[in-house]
């Protein structure tokens, strides 16, 4: 299952969490796509968009033509505000 995560906050620790969200889902044997609004803000989000990177994980800057796309590619989405 393919799951795109929305992190459509610049609230830091919502953020944070958003990303850590994701690794979360990744232990349950999810692919996930993640889509950031804005600059990674505290530590913490660069940590863990670097170790999603690492498992082979998306995580790249929410952009209109990429979110189209990476909609398309989700079995289901996740947002967060």
């Amino acid at each position: 299952m393919r799951i795109l995560i929305i992190a459509q906050t610049r609230i830091p620790h919502r953020q944070s969490e958003a990303l850590r969200a994701a690794l979360g889902l990744t232990l349950r044997g999810a692919t996930v796509e993640v889509a950031v609004d804005g600059p990674l803000v505290l530590p913490l989000a660069e940590r863990s968009a670097a170790a999603l990177r690492s498992f082979g994980h998306m995580v790249h800057a929410l952009a209109d033509e990429d979110l189209a796309a990476a909609i398309a590619r989700a079995d289901a989405v996740e947002v967060w505000t």
